[in-house]
């Protein structure tokens, strides 16, 4: 750890994007950056990009400053350079060791984004006001009473409940500390996801790529609908530019690493999937002109999405029951005749896509049963859950993973 009480200066400006990649679209320390708001492109340097301030810097339990993920962030850089340069000079596919070393990498650049952290506030913030929305005043009462020297008053709950509800009045976002662990969690699945993947490179003579202030860019499939959500589980097809003439695309698992084959209109379709996938600026090497073609999109200030307010959810005398979801009391057979009536061992599951999605819960469940059946309180109806091979360790807890497959 180093900190400004130490020896060791402390290291407050951190890149989002790393140098490493940031130089292989540069001409020397100088690259082309294009914002999203309309402002104008210029030359800037690789060391004033993708910066932000005291990203990564956790607080200690003496609540110093503490730079040590960036240290590790660049440990890992100087081995990926190196991996990343055998690939540009013609190395491909990659020994086991250094397909895990960019493997490693480009999970730690999936999780280490802006993005990934403004969703983790969005949805904290959402969960936390739907709770207060529903837990009501006899909720606020009871949290009072909980560090109360006397007895709360009905004026002092009202006031309270008053502020609360004031949900545009304020925003909740989670602990620095918090959004570490997170990522630790985020990048040791995707690492797993991306090994799993088969690679294939991607590699032009002649076009050039741009690179995005969020590189790993997710594929979605055709048959994905528009609403439901993507992520490095089911994406079709993870993209990731390494060098202004080469990118990696991650295909299904079940192949060797392979070659694709390259073409002009591919080189666009990668440009425009990068470009989509930027939220506030791209960059490109000043010699080049990868936005030849390619529709810019507006910049991005949310990353969720939500089809009910928290105000929805007012329940100024708590929660009634139509408002809780419980599991079935009978549930219903699988369809198909598999096994499984959800009268087993409780075991703890993690619920993927779908009404309940992010939901952490231990419910009964047989060790063979296929599929799991909610009643939703609020409508009525019952929401179907299909058992995955996956698995998601959270606060050392092995949950299996159960995604929404509604009939």
């Amino acid at each position: 750890m180093s900190d400004s009480s130490g020896n060791q200066k402390l290291k407050r400006r951190h890149h989002t994007v790393p140098r490493l990649l940031l130089r292989r679209f540069a001409d020397g320390e100088q690259i082309i950056r294009v914002p999203l708001d309309g402002g104008p492109r210029r030359s800037v340097g690789i060391a004033d990009v993708t910066v932000r301030r005291d990203f990564y810097s956790m607080r200690d339990a003496s609540g110093q400053l503490d730079d040590t993920v960036e240290d590790l962030f660049a440990e890992l850089e100087g081995k990926a350079a190196r991996v990343i340069r055998r690939v540009v000079s013609g190395v491909w596919p990659l020994p086991t060791g250094e397909r895990a070393v960019l493997a490693e990498c480009i999970a730690a650049q999936h999780a280490r984004v802006p993005a990934a952290r403004k969703a983790h506030n969005e949805m904290a913030d959402h969960l936390g006001k739907v709770l207060i929305a529903m837990g009501g005043k006899p909720e606020i009462r009871r949290r009072l009473e909980e560090n109360a020297t006397k007895p709360v008053s009905d004026q002092e709950v009202d006031a309270l409940w008053e502020e609360l509800t004031d949900f545009d009045g304020y925003y909740a976002e989670m602990s620095v500390n918090d959004h570490m662990a997170l990522m630790g969690q985020s990048m040791k699945t995707a690492y797993e996801v991306f090994m799993a993947r088969s690679w294939g490179l991607i590699k032009f003579e002649r076009r050039a790529l741009l690179i995005p202030d969020h590189p790993v860019t997710l594929v979605r499939g055709d048959d994905v609908p528009r609403w439901f959500g993507v992520g490095i589980g089911n994406a079709a097809a993870i993209l990731v530019p390494i060098d202004r003439r080469a990118a990696i695309i991650m295909a299904s698992p079940g192949h060797d690493d392979f070659f694709v084959r390259t073409f002009t209109k591919l080189a666009k379709e990668l440009n425009q999937r990068f470009a989509d996938n930027a939220r506030n600026e791209l960059f490109h090497h000043p010699h080049d002109n990868p936005l030849n073609g390619v529709e810019l999109p507006t910049a991005r200030d949310r990353e969720t999405q939500v089809s009910q307010p928290p105000q929805r959810y007012l329940m100024p005398d708590g929660p009634s029951e139509a408002f809780k979801r419980t599991v079935s009391d009978v549930p219903q057979p699988p369809p198909d005749g598999r096994p499984g009536t959800g009268q087993g061992r409780k075991g703890a599951l993690h619920f993927r896509n779908g009404p309940n999605n992010g939901l952490n819960a231990e419910f009964p469940v047989d060790d063979d049963q296929e599929y799991l059946w909610f009643r939703n309180g609020a409508t009525g109806a019952n929401e179907r859950y299909r058992r995955t091979s996956e698995t998601i360790v959270i606060k050392g807890v092995t949950h299996t993973i159960f995604e929404y497959a509604p009939e």
